[in-house]
């Protein structure tokens, strides 16, 4: 599984608006390649800023039917890597 297979799991699938360009553009959003199989789906780290603060990261994830959680929020993306692979 690769970023651009996970947008289309979630375009797919019960989150079409997540990957939009619209979204990624109100949230400043960046998607990162790293990717981590779990049980029932994918871990995977985006980044977005909200107004004037900081830019923060945050792990996802996708289930089979295309659903994305929330999940741990970084401040940093070191940070956010080196928690997605300690799964």
């Amino acid at each position: 599984m690769n970023i651009t297979e996970i947008k289309k799991l979630a375009n797919e699938g019960k989150s079409p608006y997540f990957f939009s360009k619209e979204t990624m553009n109100f949230f400043n959003s960046k998607v990162y390649k790293d990717i981590k199989e779990v049980k029932d789906g994918y871990l995977f780290i985006t980044s977005e800023v909200f107004g004037n603060d900081p830019r923060h990261y945050r792990i996802r994830k996708i289930k089979l039917n295309g659903s994305i959680n929330s999940g741990k929020q970084f401040k940093s993306l070191k940070s956010a890597k080196n928690y997605l692979k300690s799964f």
